[in-house]
């Protein structure tokens, strides 16, 4: 018997050995896990309520800037691949077919500024957007700070999710640094540029038709392009233009891998330059620096392949997804707007600001979010246990306001038209009522999608669809969860926008 129990010690070692390889396991993971989720700036929490109460005791004139610097990716080093964010992972960029800018506007109203940054990008993390922020030098004088990025599918992952496969990041530090750092330069150069300026506000209605598509009911749109057109007060030169409009930047889609601004620089350049064909002006350039900034794009806002679009000048018909296609897009927008801006209209200088602006908790309800991090695929921390830290502005300035979204909001969100959907996981009536729209203050109403953050879709509740029967009758699943933070976003963020609005109209 004495010769058998060394025999009966081995199954109990392994099975030790093994209680203990499996609670360091654990232990990783735990370790990893804490990591992941850890609060990345526990400081970073704020509520900005500034008035316009000192300008109206001694009001002083507008003044704006304009700045531009370059983002444009390397790729042509084999040994550091470039990952095209968007469609799908492992999208090799192999050219670059014109550069990508981060452009900056300031406004000032002699009390109040204002600085707003819209970047050739996916989207950029709050992290990074306070990143940005502490690299503003004092004498730059900004108040607040608005960083977007216009969504486009055809530059570097910034966010992790299209690397070479789906357990691997595809951003490179060093390039998300070139973007931070150009940022916070662009802002600067723009202060440094700070002139004597009048404004005016336009909304230019645009029929969807041959233009965008919206890929899931109910059929809602944000269709009209909105316009701040600066200029100098004596001479009435164009000194820069804001211009919002809703429309997923992915004209060239999935098997384009030549890094490109899309229609957004298309849209720029024809406003900036103009547009001459067969020796004669098709869009007469005002000069000066544009910025795109996109809308409402939930939805799902897209010139699809299966939109064709009609250059404006030649007539040609576009359907295949081609960078003529998206210059013909980009044509569009320009002949709409470019007349607007030729024509004289009465300017204002008399422009008070005032900011309203808070970071506020979301809560994680996306298995596919929570396991990025610990894959080292999403660099962004939790505010606390399944929560994400983010950011909601309300800006006026003069006769207009400016809401600032931090995601991907669907339109009917924006503008009305939420459903009671037949077949949604909730079946309740709409919660996000009124619309964002209704509860803005002023006359031209912007709303900035993608600012400051990259939370996702924001779905209404009423809409929300992960299980069967699935909306509206569809034999499958509909696409936007599961890129959406989880159903509770949209109600949450529209009674930050109330309360937001209401704060404003005290």
């Amino acid at each position: 018997m004495n010769a058998n129990r060394p025999t009966r010690r081995w199954p109990r070692r392994i099975l030790r050995w093994f209680a203990v390889l499996l609670l360091i396991l654990l232990a990783v993971v735990l370790a990893r896990c804490l990591y992941a989720f850890r609060d990345r700036d526990p400081a970073a929490d704020f509520a900005l309520e500034l008035t316009d109460e000192a300008w109206q005791q001694d009001p002083r004139p507008l003044r704006v800037g304009f700045a531009r610097v370059k983002i444009t990716p390397d790729v042509a080093d084999p040994t550091k691949p470039v990952y095209v964010a968007g469609f799908s992972q492992n999208r090799l960029a192999t050219g670059v077919h014109d550069d990508l800018w981060a452009i900056a506007c300031i406004i000032d109203d002699g009390h109040r500024r204002v600085g707003i940054a819209s970047l050739d990008a996916i989207g950029l993390f709050h992290e990074a957007v306070l990143e940005i922020r502490r690299r503003l030098r004092p004498e730059d004088g900004i108040d607040y700070a608005i960083v977007c990025t216009t969504h486009n599918h055809n530059t570097p992952d910034l966010m992790g999710l299209w690397g070479p496969h789906p357990l691997k990041s595809g951003v490179d530090r060093a390039y998300l640094e070139l973007v931070i750092a150009a940022t916070a330069r662009a802002l600067g150069e723009a202060a440094a540029a700070l002139e004597p300026a009048q404004v005016v506000f336009h909304q230019i209605p645009m029929s969807t038709d041959g233009i965008i598509a919206d890929t899931r009911k109910p059929v809602v749109f944000d269709p009209d392009l909105r316009v701040m057109h600066f200029t100098r007060p004596a001479s009435g030169d164009t000194i820069g233009s804001l211009v919002t409009w809703a429309n997923h930047p992915e004209t060239p889609w999935s098997r384009n891998t030549e890094i490109t601004s899309d229609f957004c620089g298309y849209l720029r350049d024809a406003l900036e330059h103009g547009v001459e064909l067969d020796g004669r002006p098709a869009i007469t350039g005002v000069g000066g620096i544009h910025l795109f900034i996109n809308g409402a794009v939930g939805g799902l806002m897209t010139t699809h392949p299966s939109v064709t679009v009609t250059n404006p000048f030649t007539g040609i018909a576009l359907k295949e997804p081609t960078h003529e296609k998206t210059q013909a897009l980009g044509w569009q927008l320009a002949a709409r707007i470019a007349p607007v801006l030729t024509t004289p209209a009465a300017g204002t200088d008399q422009t008070p600001i005032t900011i309203r602006a808070h970071t506020l908790e979301l809560p994680l309800d996306n298995w596919a979010f929570l396991l990025a991090p610990v894959l080292g695929l999403i660099d962004r921390g939790h505010s606390s246990w399944m929560k994400m830290r983010t950011e909601v502005a309300l800006i006026t300035f003069g006769e207009s306001s400016i809401a600032c979204v931090p995601g991907e909001i669907y339109p009917e969100l924006v503008n009305g038209g939420i459903e009671r959907a037949p077949g949604g996981d909730f079946d309740c009536d709409p919660v996000e009522v009124p619309p964002l729209r209704e509860l803005m203050p002023g006359r031209a109403k912007f709303v900035f999608g993608l600012a400051n953050d990259e939370i996702g879709y924001i779905i209404p509740k009423s809409h929300w669809d992960r299980n069967p029967p699935y909306l509206y009758g569809s034999e499958k699943g509909v696409y936007g969860e599961i890129n959406s933070i989880g159903p509770d976003c949209a109600p949450i963020l529209h009674s930050a926008f109330r309360d937001l609005a209401a704060r404003q109209s005290r």
